[in-house]
């Protein structure tokens, strides 16, 4: 009699604790989600970040809020407020989830546009964070707050990945401390020796973007596009997508008229004077005018660039899977290479970058 009373009661709490589990499971990030749906309804950029940030005061959910810092720190960063951004993506580095509570958010396969936001927030580990936060505060020339975070845990990283960009972000920062043309000797040593190494390869677009922008190196320039034909730096050094006008590119200290050549119009905009302008530029003022430094409107987005128009379609395919208007437009190079180049329209809002970075695809903004 004992026996199946207790064999009773077993089951019911077992079933108890199951059905919890389950309500646990999908109610995970249930307040970001819902944040996140009204902060995309709102009229402007601004509106949404302003909605956001209320939403987090009175969030009381440390995944939630993780959720909604890094969320906010990607439309801050979407709209050049770069200084904001790099403050909302550390604070998220810097919230606690157990991977437990991470493990509890289940992403079905007809989610929600803002579940899929929210669960690609939620997959950013601390340390890519922590990256994101210096990237920005490097694009607003805070080198100082940079070095901050990258002096942090997350040189404990062990992934290949994070420590190829902290090596990178690490010659950034002298880029951006840099006064003289001298003092681009040692970094420019550095960028060649790590375009040598395997290690590195996660970022070689980048190092070899740095290397022709500072030093007009051609051969990084070709090595570039010929074997990173696809990536954003490449298609800035041919001429097909513009160069962000950040404080960070604006006002790196470059050898010579680096840029004489470049086949970039925003690129060749950028006059001597301004280069020199580093050396009397308060820190303060190149983050004040990083929200607003930008005369045009971004007309387009940039998601991909390949040499084989198939490619090119199953990229296409899959934003349009993600309800993205993608199409492809046809390039012919004066070389006579053809490129097709998978293209999404700048929506009213202006936001259009946001939500395909949160989806999970690279863009890049073009002004004409």
């Amino acid at each position: 009699m004992n026996l199946k009373f207790n064999c009773r009661k077993f089951f019911v709490i077992l079933f108890i604790a199951n059905t919890f589990s389950i309500f646990a499971q999908n109610s995970a990030g249930t307040s970001a989600i819902t944040a996140i749906e009204k902060s995309l309804e709102q009229d402007t950029v601004e509106k949404s970040i302003e909605y956001l940030l209320s939403q987090i005061e009175n969030e009381k959910s440390n995944l939630d809020k993780r959720i909604l810092f890094a969320f906010t720190g990607s439309i801050q960063e979407q709209a050049s407020l770069y200084k904001d951004a790099s403050t909302s993506f550390a604070k998220a580095a810097g919230i606690s989830v157990s991977q437990a509570e991470i493990n509890s958010f289940i992403l079905k396969k007809d989610a929600r546009p803002a579940e899929k936001i929210a669960y690609n927030m939620l997959k950013k580990n601390s340390s890519i964070l922590v990256l994101d936060a210096v990237r920005c505060s490097l694009n607003c020339g805070d080198s100082k707050t940079a070095r901050s975070y990258l002096n942090s845990s997350v040189r404990n990283s062990k992934d290949e990945k994070i420590i190829a960009k902290i090596k990178l972000y690490e010659l950034w920062c002298g880029l951006c401390e840099a006064q003289s043309e001298s003092d681009l000797d040692e970094i420019i040593v550095m960028l060649n020796a790590y375009s040598k190494m395997q290690s590195m390869e996660s970022v070689m677009p980048s190092i070899l973007f740095s290397l022709w922008y500072i030093s007009e190196d051609k051969s990084a320039a070709d090595i570039l596009t010929t074997k990173f034909p696809g990536s954003i730096e490449s298609s800035i050094i041919t001429g097909n997508s513009s160069l962000m006008p950040t404080p960070f590119w604006f006002f790196v200290v470059r050898k010579g008229n680096a840029l004489a050549d470049a086949n970039n119009t925003k690129a060749n905009s950028i006059s001597s004077e301004k280069s020199v302008s580093i050396e009397v530029a308060k820190t303060d003022e190149v983050q004040n005018k990083s929200g607003s430094s930008e005369s045009e409107k971004v007309k387009r987005q940039q998601v991909g660039l390949f040499a084989k128009k198939e490619n090119a379609q199953v990229l296409a395919n899959r934003l349009k899977e993600k309800g993205f208007d993608a199409v492809i437009e046809k390039e012919t190079r004066a070389s006579g290479n053809v490129y097709y180049i998978v293209i999404v329209d700048e929506n009213e809002k202006g936001n259009m970058g946001m939500l395909l970075k949160t989806a999970g695809f690279d863009c890049y903004p073009i002004f004409n």
